[in-house]
């Protein structure tokens, strides 16, 4: 890649897209199937999203399995530990009734504006989206936030196999873009997400999500971002240093070089 420009890839899901209302989603059609347990509804919509995302199977060698078939199986054990006796199949379709009505109206997260991700794509020679999702489920997601222009390569763990932390699904999305990995950096809400791309030569960038589930410590060297304005003047920061650096408490409101 000639120009001196940074390339940017994401995370998608709580970076980039709003998960905390599919969560509510999901706390309503529980507490909607099954009316005896809607005291606890909410508290088993959280753990299901923080325990598919640890359950994953992340670790090298690990067979494959897709995000939403971990996801049902995740939603039939909660279920069954308090009670319901339900299956794989019966919990997928509790979630797919639930996800259905969340995609009508998915919104993008506070900070994350079409007019942002036009001034992210002025600074950059390329972005992507690197995600651990189903290709349907993801490409459902692109066309409603209409994020298709502003995305060079969108990189699933369904289309590679593969999940987040392992460097080889960010190196897919750098070899897309015939981009190397020193001119990239790699912004997620997900500490292990910086891990992969610390590992294959990213500069990794932590975007905080209060509240979110838990908050939990960046990784060393990764560049902390409060607010996605902040990510703004550490790309013009690289295209008169080739470095990316953090720079507090200035806002990305010039124009780029």
């Amino acid at each position: 890649m000639s120009s001196n420009k940074p390339i940017v890839l994401f995370d998608l899901g709580q970076t980039l897209v709003d998960l905390r209302p599919l969560v509510a989603e999901l706390a309503r059609v529980v507490a909607t199937e099954y009316p005896s347990m809607s005291a606890l509804a909410d508290r088993i919509a959280v753990t299901w999203i923080v325990a598919s995302h640890e359950e994953m199977p992340r670790r090298p060698g690990a067979p494959f399995a897709s995000e939403f078939a971990v996801a049902s199986a995740v939603l039939g054990r909660l279920l069954r530990d308090r009670g319901p006796s339900i299956d794989t199949e019966g919990a997928g379709r509790l979630l797919r009734r639930a996800w259905d009505a969340w995609e009508h109206v998915v919104t993008l997260c506070p900070g994350v504006t079409p007019g942002w991700l036009a001034q992210v794509r002025q600074r950059t020679a390329g972005m992507g989206i690197v995600t651990d999702g189903d290709d349907e489920n993801v490409s459902r997601l692109v066309r409603k936030l209409r994020l298709g222009p502003y995305f060079d390569t969108v990189v699933t763990s369904e289309s590679v196999r593969l999940y987040k932390p392992n460097p080889a699904i960010y190196q897919v999305a750098l070899e897309r873009l015939h981009a190397e990995a020193r001119r990239g950096l790699f912004v997620s809400d997900t500490p292990l997400d910086l891990e992969g791309a610390h590992a294959a030569g990213m500069a990794p960038a932590l975007l905080a999500r209060r509240g979110w589930p838990s908050e939990v410590p960046r990784p060393p060297g990764a560049i902390a971002l409060s607010t996605p304005d902040e990510l703004l003047p550490v790309l013009d920061g690289f295209r008169r240093s080739g470095r990316f650096e953090e720079t507090h408490g200035i806002i990305g409101s010039s124009s780029p070089a």
